[in-house]
């Protein structure tokens, strides 16, 4: 079977480029798409998510799926995004929707404690806990 050649096209050289710019940032296709619109550089929906996927399947963006119905949400993770998401649990907030990264020990302990005692294996790059971030907690 042949080999596959990959190229690099402006747009997916621009969005490359614009995720690298959002480290630990979660955005969906959509705002990719927006983000793009006002600059001036429309990229369509379709080249958009191919682009994600690409990047997915490189290794370069991490992909997540938290909820049916929900959109995707992307994240530039460089070389080290696969492992990455295997490491990580999320907080998303309830009122604004952001989607944060765990990264704790503690949590940790949690999921071994589950899988002991309780024969478990959760999956960290799915497991989800809800409340308020922060910036809504403060504005009560």
């Amino acid at each position: 079977m042949p080999t596959r050649v990959q190229y690099h096209t402006k747009n997916y050289d621009d969005l490359l480029a614009f995720l690298k710019s959002t480290p630990g940032k979660h955005l969906t296709a959509q705002e990719v798409c927006a983000h793009f619109s006002r600059r001036k550089k429309p990229i369509g929906m379709t080249t958009v998510y191919r682009q994600l996927e690409r990047l997915v399947e490189q290794g370069l963006v991490q992909k997540y799926n938290l909820e049916n119905g929900e959109s995707a949400c992307y994240e530039f993770t460089g070389q080290n995004g696969a492992a990455r998401g295997q490491n990580c649990f999320h907080c998303k907030c309830q009122t604004c929707g952001k989607l944060i990264h765990i990264e704790c020990e503690e949590i940790s302990r949690l999921e071994k404690h589950i899988l002991d005692e309780h024969n478990f294996v959760v999956d960290k790059a799915r497991t989800v806990f809800y409340g308020l971030c922060s910036d809504c907690k403060s504005k009560g």
